[in-house]
């Protein structure tokens, strides 16, 4: 009986959506036009950073990165026994959520955090070897990022590029 009822309830179903055109009727299924946003920064800004972001993943999935796990690699790279407040408004997060990035990064042995002697509430960040290791790996997948996103750009057009995003990016 349950079957029957299952049955009944799909032919119900069947007849109350609307049949589709034939495929000639079938509407153009090329894409709209993008008039009404084509002038838009932030729309032009969502889609260059879902195909950054696509790009990346791509990448450096692989390694186990994302963006902010890489941005924060990078910098105490570059910065050995920086402040984990400095870290966080640097990559601008949340203390609290940076503190969550980095206790994975921490249980995976990237990274290692010691006490400041100066002020013994306040964290250091150092690289550890596996960092350096994972980060040099990383480094050649992100420059092939890089050259993928500036590709048809000459040095002009991405350093142009790259000073409107900073000014936008208030930075």
């Amino acid at each position: 009986m349950r079957a029957s009822i299952v049955w009944a309830m799909t032919a119900l179903r069947r007849r109350a959506e609307p049949a589709l055109p034939a495929e000639a009727e079938l509407p153009d299924a090329s894409p709209p036009a993008l008039a009404p946003l084509d002038d838009r920064l932030g729309f032009w800004l969502r889609l260059a950073q879902q195909t950054a972001f696509e790009a990346f993943h791509r990448a450096m999935s692989p390694l186990g990165l994302t963006p902010g796990r890489l941005g924060a690699l990078l910098l105490v790279e570059a910065q050995p026994g920086m402040r984990q407040s400095a870290l966080a408004e640097a990559l601008r997060v949340k203390p609290s959520n940076l503190a969550v990035l980095l206790d994975g990064l921490e249980a995976e042995g990237l990274i290692r955090r010691s006490e400041d002697a100066q002020n013994r509430r306040a964290k250091l960040l150092h690289l550890t070897p596996a960092g350096r290791a994972l980060l040099r790996r990383a480094k050649v997948r992100e420059a092939l990022v890089e050259a993928e996103l500036a590709a048809g750009l000459d040095q002009t057009g991405r350093e142009m590029l790259l000073a409107a995003l900073r000014r936008i990016a208030g930075g």
